[in-house]
């Protein structure tokens, strides 16, 4: 989408407003009939009188439209048309609402306390504001005005995207840094929120911190929430799934039809082909984990650190299910394009695992966003008594995150070597070649 320019170059500085995004109001944007659907629940949800979600949630809505305005959250995956980036923030804030009303003890019949209604704030703010720091290093975004000339490359640690110009346009940056993005999390959650929401989170400490290890994406320090908010994001993802499968082409017979792509319609390249087929995996998972045809902890699906280890045999079992599939290396790599796994310390999609008490090893795909494919409740057997027990969604996510019958094995870690600063501000390296360490192994004698 964008292209070098040449100094001086007065054409290359101009561009056709077709090829543009037009600036929207948040009045213009929230417009939408879904869109207004979930504004309404989380009015609802909050139990705020209505001058103070005014001031402390509609503000801060509006706020989030004018940073992100019609932006997708992805180039090709979930939430990938445009506007994408606020839908799934909106449905993953009205699913947290709703999964925190089941943890309210209340003293009066449909009434919070204050104290309640407080962390309720914390957890709808924090829900709004999820991977905000995305736009720092998610994007490169350059905005115009009336005529299509170029103003400037847009920075979020700056302003609003609203503010300068009518157009703009985008392009998804290649490589995502993950730590940069928690940090950049909280930068840019304090430039959104209201004046007076933030001191109302910030008048309680305890609150606070929550609220603070939330932005942090650091769930297991946030506790319940942080349980809460994990399974509000996969709602969220459920939710886009259903509505493109239903939207989707049926193509063949089959237990759940056939997939369309996430950017829509039905799959035509390689690599639309391989998103559909992860996609028919994944609803299949939630099926068997709902039926208890597949239990968790029961191979080939086992809680590991990081998430739910597959292993071959899952995708085998999927292949016995859908013969129409006869490769289950494709189903696996299908799995795999949608990017909701984990890579390993070498880069490689697939990890290798020891379980504590019988040193047997393991393989497979490890899913991080494991928590879009469970089913509201789930039987999970317990490795170290070899009983079964039945538990939440949530529950099961608030556990995983403290305790596991299995440890990484990694063979050999890079350790970068020290580095110079040079006069032109760059950091040199002067080794040769990053060293190695390898665990359980002392270096030199």
């Amino acid at each position: 989408m964008f292209h070098r320019e040449k100094k001086g170059s007065a054409s290359s500085q101009v561009k056709a407003l077709k090829d543009l995004t037009r600036m929207q109001t948040a009045v213009q944007f929230l417009a939408d009939d879904r869109r207004q659907a979930l504004l309404n629940k989380m009015r609802e949800y909050s139990g705020l009188e209505e001058a103070r979600y005014e001031s402390l949630c509609v503000i801060l809505i509006q706020n989030l439209v004018h940073y992100c305005q019609n932006l997708p959250e992805t180039a090709n995956s979930y939430y990938s048309q445009p506007g994408g980036l606020v839908d799934h923030a909106l449905n993953r804030t009205e699913a947290a609402l709703d999964l925190f009303k089941d943890f309210l003890v209340l003293e009066k019949a449909d009434e919070l306390s204050e104290e309640q209604k407080l962390w309720q704030y914390a957890l709808y703010s924090a829900a709004v504001l999820q991977g905000i720091g995305k736009l720092f290093i998610d994007y490169k975004i350059h905005l115009y005005d009336a005529n299509g000339q170029l103003l400037k490359p847009w920075n979020p640690l700056i302003e609003s995207l609203t503010q300068t110009g009518s157009y703009y346009d985008f392009e998804f940056q290649k490589e995502a840094d993950v730590e940069f993005r928690r940090r950049l999390n909280i930068v840019l959650a304090k430039s959104l929120m209201p004046a007076s929401g933030f001191s109302w989170i910030a008048s309680n400490p305890q609150v606070l911190a929550i609220w603070l290890a939330l932005l942090n994406e650091d769930q297991r320090s946030a506790g319940t929430l942080g349980a809460i908010l994990i399974r509000a994001d996969a709602i969220a993802l459920q939710r886009y799934i259903n509505e493109f499968m239903v939207r989707s082409t049926v193509n063949r017979t089959g237990r759940f039809g056939r997939a369309g792509t996430f950017s829509g319609g039905v799959p035509e390249t390689l690599a639309e082909k391989e998103q559909a087929m992860g996609v028919e995996f994944i609803q299949w998972l939630t099926k068997s984990l709902e039926s208890g045809l597949i239990m968790i902890n029961k191979a080939p699906l086992l809680m590991v650190p990081g998430g739910m280890l597959m292993s071959q045999e899952m995708f085998q079992f999927f292949i016995r299910e859908h013969p129409e599939y006869k490769n289950w290396q494709a189903v696996q790599n299908g799995f795999l394009s949608l990017g909701l796994h984990s890579k390993g310390i070498d880069g490689s999609a697939l990890s290798r695992f020891e379980q504590s008490h019988s040193q047997q090893m393991h393989h497979g795909a490890v899913f991080s966003e494991y928590a879009l494919a469970l089913p509201g409740s789930v039987e999970v057997h317990q490795i170290s008594t070899g009983k079964v027990e039945t538990m939440s969604a949530i529950e099961l996510i608030h556990r995983a995150q403290y305790t596991s019958q299995f440890t990484q094995q990694q063979n050999v870690i890079a350790v970068p070597p020290l580095q110079n600063l040079t006069a032109t501000g760059q950091w040199q390296t002067l080794a040769s070649e990053a060293s190695t360490l390898q665990l359980g192994m002392k270096r030199g004698v």
